[in-house]
């Protein structure tokens, strides 16, 4: 399959054929990776308005709080896929971002680090 270009929102959780003005990470993907892509944005949708909505009750604190967790740990999965289509230009945002920790020690597939 061939790759395209394509202009992710993660903010606006859009993906686009052409730039816009909002800021947008540009990847290049197949259909099949666009696919993945796509579940990985509405999952983030889901995880947000699951946090959000808990987020209007004053005594419940987030700090433990399994669904912000998960928002958190989906989130970085995110980014991580973008990363792994993105053009050096959207890596590189990515690394400034420093979000990524399995970026600085390209040896987190080694036995201890999960």
């Amino acid at each position: 399959m061939e790759k395209e270009q394509y202009y992710v929102s993660v903010s606006a959780r859009t993906i686009e054929t052409s730039p816009s003005r909002s800021e947008q990470l540009e990847i290049e993907a197949t259909e099949q990776e666009l696919n993945e892509l796509q579940a990985r944005l509405e999952r983030e949708e889901h995880d947000y308005n699951v946090t959000s909505g808990r987020a209007l009750i004053p005594y419940k604190s987030a700090e433990r709080d399994p669904a912000t967790e998960a928002f958190s740990e989906h989130l970085l999965e995110l980014y991580a896929y973008i990363y792994e289509l993105g053009t050096p230009s959207t890596r590189e945002h990515i690394e400034s971002m420093d979000i990524l920790p399995e970026l600085k020690n390209q040896n987190m597939d080694l036995p201890g680090y999960k």
